[in-house]
């Protein structure tokens, strides 16, 4: 194996040692399975992995060292982790946790030219003036965006052939008993898209839908399997 290439275990226990040396100035294995929140026998493994690989020093009953080449990848690793946790952030408007956590199932296998693009992205959005309009409408929008429903929220659930005209909405179940249902998921009708019910063709019972900027016919009856929540 590359030592240059480590599982994502091993890169979570890269970045956890660099972010406690960084706030403590020392990390000892018992910081490291209190960060990670893991038993004690899988940190010394970790270690002794790690330690193989020439990215730390490592020796009981003392705090662990990064090498210089694993101070070089833990810098990488908390830059990918730095740069998707903004993303979620900042423009998809995730709560920080939700962010955090997420930002660390991606960060092990974007690849460095995705995530180069992603801050050209962040910053394009974040600081130019004709995205100032985009801002607002990620600011206002993506809150509303979620397919989870709190028990307060049911009465604002309903099948979309009671759309009203005009009105947006949150796909948040799709019922499996919707005859062709792979070819509506292929139309972007899945939980967490946003739509809005355009009006109803001249003949027929069909609905024309805006789904991610393109407009669609819908059966009515079809839509009545499709359950969305007003935003």
């Amino acid at each position: 194996m590359s030592n240059n290439v480590i599982s994502s275990s091993l890169e979570d226990y890269l970045e956890a040692i660099a972010e406690i040396i960084e706030t403590k100035g020392h990390a000892h294995t018992k910081d490291i399975a209190e960060r990670l929140q893991v038993k004690m026998p899988s940190v010394t493994n970790a270690l002794q992995a790690l330690s193989v690989r020439g990215l730390i020093n490592y020796q009981s009953h003392s705090p662990v060292v990064l090498t210089s080449r694993g101070a070089e990848m833990a810098a990488v690793i908390r830059h990918r982790h730095s740069v998707l946790k903004s993303f979620f952030s900042g423009l998809l408007k995730l709560e920080e946790k939700e962010a955090d956590e997420t930002a660390c199932k991606i960060e092990h296998v974007i690849g460095e030219t995705v995530l180069s693009r992603l801050v050209v992205l962040i910053e394009a959005i974040a600081g130019r003036e004709d995205c100032a309009s985009l801002r607002d409408f990620l600011e206002t929008t993506m809150p509303r965006v979620k397919t989870e429903v709190a028990e307060g929220e049911l009465a604002n659930v309903i099948p979309l052939n009671e759309l009203p005209i005009g009105q947006s909405a949150v796909v948040v179940q799709v019922d499996e008993n919707l005859r062709g249902v792979k070819k509506f998921a292929d139309l972007g009708l899945v939980p967490g898209t946003l739509l809005q019910v355009e009006g109803h063709a001249p003949f027929g019972d069909l609905l024309r839908i805006k789904v991610m900027g393109s407009s669609l016919s819908l059966r009515s009856r079809d839509a009545a399997f499709i359950c969305v929540k007003l935003t």
